[in-house]
């Protein structure tokens, strides 16, 4: 993977509204996504952060406003859930290559197979790449799917609550590839995780209703009170210790 330099431009949202059947979930959302970025969105269930999502994505076009993207962009995804099934006899390492976008999958060139064994390498999934996907654990097969995401080095990464259902080992493994992916790529991170996330993005979008962007990885109460409802951060320092903001309904 190659360092970037000269951060560009990839998309750019101006007081966008989007959401589903004429019904607005989201409005008035400007965003700049540029080749540097590595924001976490955070907010409660229904804020909008998947509508958001699926609009960065294109497969919701906006209702309003304007939205501009770099021809030609590649997005790698991925979500809280993969469709893959489980049962099906596939190895790592094929999970893997099938995220190649050269369209030779059954003879792939030696430098697609070297992608594979440096993201391999990389996730730390070395010696399970023979094994069926089904057979490795959730916080593993998430590093094999995330793989399978950045096989095609995208510009930009797109990662909807990827620590779901991960125990907190497969969690700390996960964000510990991520820093290091944003030198290579942007990278749009959904989380509920606050405290974690904090330590790791490099800026801020809450999300409810509309998008706040906050140009730090800082959370203050002042930004925590936008969500309009409970939120436990949990900070961690010399001293770790919890902060409760409570909003009244």
């Amino acid at each position: 993977m190659t360092e970037q330099s000269n951060p560009q431009q990839l998309i750019s949202l101006h007081n966008v509204s989007a959401g589903y059947e004429g019904r607005v979930v989201v409005s008035n959302v400007s965003l700049d996504i540029n080749s540097d970025t590595f924001v976490a969105f955070i907010g409660p269930n229904g804020g909008g952060k998947t509508t958001i999502l699926r609009t960065l994505l294109g497969q919701i076009a906006p209702m309003s406003g304007e939205m501009s993207r770099l021809p030609n962009l590649k997005i790698g995804y991925l979500p809280q859930i993969n469709d893959y099934d489980l049962q099906f006899p596939i190895t790592v390492r094929d999970v893997v290559l099938s995220g190649q976008l050269d369209g030779n999958r059954l003879f792939p060139k030696k430098a697609t197979l070297d992608r594979v064994d440096e993201l391999l390498h990389f996730a730390m999934l070395d010696n399970l790449q023979d094994r069926p996907i089904g057979a490795l654990s959730g916080g593993q097969r998430q590093r094999a799917f995330l793989c399978r995401a950045i096989m095609g080095n995208p510009q930009l990464l797109i990662l909807d609550e990827p620590v779901t259902y991960m125990d907190k080992v497969s969690e700390t493994n996960l964000y510990k590839l991520l820093p290091e992916l944003s030198k290579h790529m942007a990278i749009v991170l959904v989380s509920h995780d606050i405290g974690t996330v904090a330590g790791v993005v490099k800026t801020i979008a809450c999300v409810n209703r509309t998008l706040y962007y906050h140009p730090t990885n800082r959370i203050t109460d002042s930004m925590l009170k936008i969500y309009e409802c409970p939120v436990e951060l949990v900070t961690h320092g010399a001293v770790p210790h919890r902060v409760l903001i409570n909003h009244h309904s």
